[in-house]
């Protein structure tokens, strides 16, 4: 990952910390929150170019669930993040 580690970007994902990204001239947002205690939610957008919907969601009732979830969706260009990461530029770190 340029400009981090790939594991503290992942660690972020588990506290649900807004982070920005950057992967192929992309860039991408993601947010996580707990809407009740039973819920959690994690999305990422791409902002730049604007998309008009998640580029991936999860909702459920686990954070480590959620992080998982992330870590093994083909969320760019059908890969996963641990295929990509070495590509991915963390923006905000």
């Amino acid at each position: 990952m340029i400009n981090g580690s790939a594991n503290e970007f992942v660690d972020r994902i588990y506290t649900c910390q807004d982070t920005v990204f950057i992967y192929k001239g992309r860039k991408y947002w993601f947010q996580g929150y707990m809407p009740n205690e039973n819920t959690v939610h994690m999305e990422i957008v791409q902002t730049d170019p604007d998309a008009e919907d998640y580029v991936w969601e999860y909702n459920g009732s686990s954070i480590k669930e959620g992080e998982e979830a992330f870590q093994t969706a083909p969320i760019f260009d059908g890969k996963t993040f641990w295929e990509v990461e070495q590509e991915m530029e963390w923006a905000d770190c």
